[in-house]
C-alpha cells in the first residue's frame, strides 16, 4: 500500500490520502477567509481564524504523521492492522485532541501551541509532495476546486440563522436568531463549566441527549481559548466540514485501496469524473426546490453539528472494520480461525460494543443503524456461531439499550404515526417518487454493482448471494431500508427522521467512490469504429462522435445546469443576509442611499458605523453583560451560578422570533457560559417537551420577590453543589451584577 508520508521520487504515483489532507486542509483555509469576509468592519481579529484552521491542519495531517512512523517501527511489515489503519489513526487523532483540551482546565497545560506547529509544518510539507507528484493542470484544478467547493460550504452552513458569522450581532440587533445554536452552546458550556450533561436552565438537572459533539466542542473550545459559541460559529465550520467530507473520501479509499492487488492505480482522485460524482450527491443535480420538495435536503447535513460529525465517525468506524476482518482474511474462510492476538479479542469483544456506544452519544440514528447493520452482519455471516463474536454481539444489546437510555429523550419517544415524514415534509404529489429520488444514490450503486458483477436474472442475484461477492451491496440495502424506516412509523420531531434515511447517500456515495472506475468501465463497453484515415478537420471529427455519447452529453446538461445553480443558491443568500444585517446597523441617513442586497454589500464595511449601531442595537447591554461573565476563571465560574429575575424585561423579551419565550433562558447559559437559578421560562409561556427543557420542573406560579432573596437563591444552588450567585438586573440600559456568597454550600 502507497504510504502517505514516504519519501518522494520524481513523479511517483500521487496518494490518494495526500489528497485528502490537500482537499481538507484548503476547505478550511477557505471557509476561515469567507468568515473573515463576513466580519470585515466588525470586531474581526485573526488570532481565532488561525488557532481554529492550525487544529483543522493538524486533525487532518495526524493520520499521515503517524501512520508513517508505526510503519517505519514496523520493520518491513508492510501489512496494515486496524490499529495502524489510516481510518482508525484519524480517530485516534480526534480523540487526542478532544482529550488534551480535557486537561487543560485541571493541568493549565495547553498543547496547542505544538499541535498548531505540527498541523501547519506537516500540511506545508505535505502539499508541496502533492504538488510534486501530480501534474499541473490537474493539481490547479483540485485547488481552485477547493477553494470553489468552501465557498459552497460557507453558503450552506452559514446560509441560515442556525449559524452565522454575524449570529451573534444578529441577537444584539434583532434577537432574532434560531434557538438551535444557542441550545447547543449552552449544553456544551454546561459540560465545560461544570461537567454536567444538561441544559443548565434551572440548576444542574441532568438531561439524556446525544451530546458527544457538544463534548469534543467543550474541549475543543478550551485547546484554542474560544468561547464556544464563538467555536460554533467559526471552529465548527472550519474543523469538522472538512472532516465531513475528507471523512467520506477516506473511507472510499480505503475500501478501494483493499483491491490494490487486483491492478488498482493508487490516485484515483485525479480522475475528474471521481470528483465530477462528488460533487453530484454533495449539491444535487435536480433544483434544490425539487429535492426540498421530496425531502432530499441540501443544507441540514451541515446545519447539524451532531450530524456532520457523526458520518465521518462511522464511515471511519466502519472502514476500520473492515480492515480489521481483511487481516484476518486467510482465517474467515473456515470455521477454524488461526489463533487471534489479545489486540483482536478486545477489538472485537470491547471495540465494536464500544463504538456502537459512542455513536449514540454522537447521534442517536448512527448507533440505531450501526447496531442493525452488526446483528446483521452477525447472522448473515453466520459468526454468531464463534463464541468471540457471539459475546460480542450480546455486549453490543447491552451497549445499546443502556445508551439509548442515556441519550434519548422521553419527549421524543411518541410513538407510532404512520408515514409522518411524508405528511410532515414530502408534497402529496411526490409521493410515489420518494423512495426513488430519496434512495438515489444507494439505488444508482445496488444497480450499477450488480451490473458490473453481471447479475442480470433473480438466479444471479441469488448465486451472487450465496457466494458472498455482493456483501458490499447488501450493506447498502439494508442501511437504506433501516433508515428509511423510523419516518414512515413514528414521529419524531422536526423532521429529524431525515438523520436516519440521508446516512444511506454518504454510505453509497463511498461506495461508489471506491468503484469508480470500474462502475465507469460498466458502461464503456460500446465498441468504436477504427478508421484507416482518422479525420483531420473539426467538422469530420464531430461527425466522429458516437450518437450514444450526444445523447448523454445532452441529458447531462441539464443535470450539469442544476449542480451549477445548486452551487450558488447558499452562497448568495449567505452574502445577502450579510448585507441585510449590516444595512439595518448602518445609520438612517447612509442607509437610505446605500443600495439594498448584494449591490450594497462592499459599501457597508465602516466599522464607526457599524460599531455605534450594534451599541445602540435592543439587545447591546443584555448580550456584553452576559458574555462578560464568561470571562471569569474557570475555577470560580464553576462554583457560581446565574438570577435574572423575571421583571427583567430587557432579557426576558431579547428573543423576537415565534415562540421564542420557551427558549429566552437559554440565552443566559449560552452566552456567560453559567448555568441559572430559577431560569425557567415565566408562567404562560408555552413550554416544548423538546431541548430537554422537559427535564426541568415548568412554573406553578409567578415569580415573587420572596424567590429573590438570598437565602431562598443560596439554598436552591446548594442542591447542586453551587456556592455563590450572581444576580443580574438591567437599569437604564445598563447591567448591574451583584454577587451573593453561600458560605454554608458545599465547594465543588
Amino acid at each position: 500500500m502507497t504510504d502517505a508520508l514516504q519519501p518522494a521520487t520524481s513523479r511517483e504515483p500521487r496518494s490518494d490520502y495526500d489528497t485528502i489532507v490537500v482537499f481538507c486542509g484548503l476547505q478550511s483555509i477557505g471557509l476561515a477567509a469567507v468568515y473573515w469576509a463576513m466580519r470585515i468592519g466588525f470586531d474581526n481579529p485573526l488570532a481565532p481564524l488561525g488557532k481554529a484552521v492550525a487544529l483543522a491542519l493538524f486533525m487532518f495531517t495526524f493520520p499521515a504523521i503517524s501512520r508513517w512512523l508505526l510503519l517505519r517501527l514496523a520493520a518491513g511489515d508492510r501489512g496494515i492492522d486496524w490499529w495502524r489503519s489510516y481510518a482508525f489513526l484519524w480517530l485516534f487523532g480526534i480523540a487526542l485532541t478532544a482529550a488534551l483540551g480535557r486537561i487543560v482546565p485541571a493541568s493549565g497545560l495547553n498543547a496547542f501551541p505544538v499541535l498548531g506547529i505540527i498541523g501547519v509544518a506537516a500540511f506545508a510539507g505535505i502539499f508541496l509532495r502533492w504538488l510534486r507528484n501530480g501534474s499541473g493542470w490537474r493539481s490547479a484544478a483540485i485547488v481552485v476546486g477547493s477553494g470553489a467547493f468552501s465557498i459552497w460550504a460557507a453558503g450552506v452552513v452559514w446560509g441560515l440563522n442556525y449559524k452565522n458569522p454575524l449570529f451573534y450581532e444578529n441577537f444584539v440587533l434583532t434577537g432574532n436568531v434560531h434557538h438551535d445554536s444557542l441550545h447547543i452552546t449552552s449544553f456544551a458550556n454546561m459540560l465545560r463549566t461544570y461537567y454536567v450533561g444538561t441544559i443548565g436552565i434551572d440548576g444542574l438537572v441532568p438531561v439524556p441527549y446525544h451530546w458527544g459533539t457538544m463534548w469534543l466542542f467543550a474541549q475543543w473550545s478550551q485547546l484554542t481559548d474560544a468561547h464556544l459559541l464563538d467555536f460554533y460559529q467559526l471552529g465548527y465550520p472550519v474543523t469538522m466540514i472538512p472532516f465531513f467530507f475528507g471523512g467520506t473520501l477516506a473511507f472510499a479509499v480505503t475500501l478501494r485501496q483493499r483491491r490494490r492487488a487486483a491492478g488498482i492505480v493508487a490516485d484515483v482522485t485525479d480522475d475528474f469524473r471521481f470528483w465530477l460524482v462528488f460533487l453530484a450527491v454533495c449539491i444535487g443535480v435536480i433544483p434544490i426546490s425539487g429535492l426540498d420538495a421530496m425531502g432530499v435536503w441540501t443544507s441540514n447535513f451541515l446545519i447539524s453539528e451532531s450530524y456532520t460529525v457523526a458520518v465521518p465517525i462511522s464511515l471511519l468506524i466502519l472502514a476500520t472494520v473492515v480492515v480489521f476482518f481483511d487481516r484476518r482474511a486467510p482465517a474467515a474462510s473456515g470455521d477454524t480461525a488461526r489463533p487471534r492476538s489479545v489486540t483482536e479479542s478486545l477489538f472485537v469483544l470491547i471495540g465494536i460494543p464500544v463504538a456502537i456506544g459512542l455513536l449514540g452519544y454522537l447521534k442517536i440514528s448512527f448507533m440505531a443503524l450501526g447496531f442493525g447493520l452488526a446483528v446483521y452482519a452477525l447472522f448473515r455471516l453466520r459468526l454468531y456461531r464463534r463464541p468471540l463474536y457471539l459475546a460480542a454481539g450480546v455486549i453490543s444489546a447491552v451497549a445499546f439499550a443502556w445508551t439509548y437510555t442515556r441519550v434519548s429523550l422521553p419527549a421524543h419517544r411518541e410513538g407510532f404515526a404512520a408515514f409522518d415524514f411524508l405528511w410532515g415534509y414530502v408534497r402529496p404529489a411526490w409521493w410515489p417518487f420518494f423512495i426513488l429520488v430519496h434512495l438515489f444514490w444507494s439505488w444508482l450503486y445496488i444497480v450499477v454493482r450488480l451490473r458490473s458483477e453481471g447479475v442480470g436474472t433473480l438466479a444471479d442475484l441469488r448465486e451472487a448471494a450465496s457466494e458472498k461477492r455482493i456483501l458490499d451491496v447488501e450493506v447498502v440495502a439494508v442501511i437504506a431500508l433501516l433508515g428509511i424506516g423510523p419516518g414512515f412509523v413514528m414521529h419524531i420531531d422536526g423532521g429529524s427522521a431525515f438523520y436516519f434515511s440521508d446516512v444511506q447517500r454518504w454510505l453509497a456515495l463511498g461506495f461508489i467512490l471506491s468503484r469508480a472506475p470500474e462502475l465507469f468501465a460498466a458502461f464503456s463497453h460500446e465498441p468504436r469504429r477504427t478508421l484507416a484515415n482518422p479525420p483531420r478537420k473539426l467538422i469530420s471529427r464531430l461527425d466522429a462522435i458516437s450518437l450514444r455519447a450526444v445523447v448523454i452529453a445532452f441529458l447531462l446538461l441539464p443535470v450539469v445546469g442544476s449542480l451549477i445553480s445548486n452551487s450558488l443558491v447558499w452562497p448568495i443568500r449567505m452574502a445577502r443576509a450579510n448585507a441585510e444585517t449590516r444595512h439595518k446597523l448602518y445609520p438612517a441617513s447612509v442607509a437610505a442611499v446605500t443600495p439594498p442586497g448584494l449591490r450594497g454589500l462592499p459599501r457597508l464595511t465602516d466599522h464607526a458605523f457599524l460599531a455605534a449601531g450594534l451599541s445602540g442595537s435592543r439587545n447591546f447591554a443584555v448580550a456584553d453583560a452576559l458574555k462578560r461573565q464568561s470571562a471569569m476563571a474557570d475555577s470560580m465560574r464553576r462554583r457560581t451560578a446565574l438570577f435574572i429575575p423575571q421583571d427583567q424585561s430587557a432579557y426576558w423579551t431579547s428573543l423576537t422570533r415565534p415562540g421564542a419565550c420557551a427558549f429566552q433562558p437559554f440565552v443566559a447559559t449560552a452566552l456567560a457560559s453559567l448555568a441559572m437559578i430559577d431560569g425557567m421560562p415565566p408562567l404562560g409561556c408555552a413550554l416544548v417537551p423538546y431541548y430537554g427543557i422537559g427535564s426541568f420542573a415548568p412554573r406553578t406560579r409567578a415569580q415573587v420577590a420572596e424567590d429573590s432573596s438570598p437565602a431562598t437563591l443560596c439554598r436552591r444552588a446548594a442542591t447542586w453543589a453551587i456556592d455563590r450567585v450572581i444576580v443580574l438586573r438591567f437599569e437604564d440600559s445598563r447591567a448591574v451584577g451583584t454577587p451573593i456568597e453561600c458560605p454554608s454550600a458545599s465547594r465543588r
